[in-house]
């Protein structure tokens, strides 16, 4: 084995960093990159605020066309110290607010911490917060009003009758306690079926989406989409386009009570009824019940008056025409009688007349069946005459008589050829005086 040895001295050694050095090389790049602190904008999600005064998030960036799915991300901490100043910039300016899904222009400085790039926060710009609420909110109304589904569900016909109601809140939540006991103070037999999601937070819309879903499939008369008060970033589900195309492309009736805010949501804008609170929304439909309920009792109660005077007419008119009818009765029925008597006395005059006529009728009848009769016997007695002549003449006695006589076989045959009778068979021959029995000894055909 030969072994060969290299010499290494004049190679220059790669550096090697530890974990520490290179993160402050890092960072002092970034610093030297990065000298002044910079404006960011992007979307708040996964914000936390911890007992020690310092808040945590991410700032994302979506991709455009992509829904929600994340380009970049930049993780941000608001530190105790700065948080004071950003809250003063907020409160200048109504509905700026620093919360998830909302975007937001913030300054801060760009450092590593823990080998993790991040933003320190210490400024937010409150108009531009609010100026991209507005501004999504108009984006989301005019792309449903392209498609032509803005006012989808209000087209929808109301039921009069809506009490098999599907509820979309969060379970045991003030909202739900609300919505549910107006329901049941009114008395009236609703049905409600309540889809327990989470209408706040990250995922928020997509978990109402699936609820409205899942009621489309089953037979309700309205859905009502419930939420209490809270910041514009926990209702910022409510301005998204998915649950606004979910509530357009619903086939009932869909109502909001969304929050205590003065503005209204996308949401409210496209379903059929927005209602400021979840009891206003609960409200809603007890008024709807009992208006039909209203209406059945006035109904009611115009058909009973009507009944009562149709009935009275009825009776008013009834007793008159019973006093008509004892004041005319004896007048009419003597006209009756009259008219009786007159039609008798002119059916006994027709029956005489008929009578007489049917007399004079039958007698003639009778003196022309007399009449044929007696031809008749006439003409049946001369046709007897001649037929007992001609059965006399035809007589076999009467041939008899003049000295012929009749030879029969012994069946009583009558033997008028040779050919009928056989050698040997017995004859009688029948005189005027008797009869002769003999038997064939021979029999000749003079033919």
């Amino acid at each position: 084995m030969s072994q060969e040895t290299f010499d290494l001295g004049d190679v220059p050694a790669e550096p090697t960093f530890s974990v520490g050095e290179l993160t402050t090389q890092v960072s002092d790049a970034l610093r030297r990159a990065f000298p002044e602190q910079v404006w960011v904008r992007g979307e708040v999600q996964n914000l936390k605020r911890y007992s020690s005064g310092h808040t945590y998030f991410s700032l994302v960036e979506k991709g455009a066309g992509t829904g929600d799915k994340m380009r970049a991300r930049l993780e941000c901490v608001l530190f105790r110290d700065d948080r004071p100043a950003v809250n003063r910039a907020l409160k200048q300016v109504p509905g700026a607010e620093l919360g998830n899904d909302v975007e937001v222009r913030i300054r801060g400085r760009v450092s590593v911490y823990q080998g993790k790039l991040q933003l320190v926060m210490s400024a937010i710009d409150p108009v531009f917060t609010v100026g991209g609420i507005a501004a999504n909110r108009d984006k989301v109304l005019r792309a449903l009003a392209a498609d032509g589904v803005l006012d989808a569900n209000p087209r929808l016909p109301m039921p009069l009758v809506p009490l098999r109601v599907g509820l979309v809140t969060s379970e045991g939540s003030a909202a739900y306690h609300d919505f549910v006991h107006e329901l049941e103070a009114s008395g009236f037999a609703f049905r409600v079926a309540v889809l327990d999601v989470r209408v706040q937070g990250a995922a928020a819309s997509r978990r109402i989406v699936w609820a409205l879903r899942q009621l489309a499939a089953r037979a309700f008369d309205v859905v009502v989409l419930a939420r209490g008060g809270g910041s514009r970033a926990d209702l910022a589900p409510f301005d998204t386009e998915l649950v606004a195309r979910a509530i357009a492309a619903m086939p009932i009736p869909v109502l909001t009570g969304v929050g205590h805010e003065v503005d209204r949501s996308v949401a409210d804008e496209v379903a059929h009824t927005a209602c400021k609170t979840p009891t206003a929304c609960a409200q809603t439909l007890v008024q709807r019940v009992r208006a039909f309920v209203d209406d059945l009792d006035d109904a009611a109660h115009r058909v009973s008056s009507l009944a009562r005077s149709r009935a009275a007419i009825a009776s008013h008119q009834l007793d008159d025409a019973a006093r008509r009818v004892q004041r005319d009765a004896p007048s009419a029925l003597a006209r009756q009688r009259t008219r009786v008597d007159r039609a008798h006395g002119r059916a006994q005059e027709l029956a005489r007349r008929r009578a007489r006529d049917a007399s004079r009728d039958l007698d003639d009848c009778t003196r022309r069946l007399g009449d044929l009769g007696r031809r008749g016997v006439a003409t049946a007695g001369r046709r007897l005459d001649a037929a007992e002549r001609a059965v006399r003449a035809l007589d076999p006695r009467r041939v008899l008589e003049r000295g012929y006589t009749i030879t029969r076989a012994a069946d009583g045959r009558v033997v008028r050829r040779v050919a009928e009778v056989a050698v040997g068979g017995e004859l009688v021959t029948e005189l005027p005086a008797g009869r002769i029995t003999s038997r064939v000894e021979a029999a000749e055909d003079d033919a």
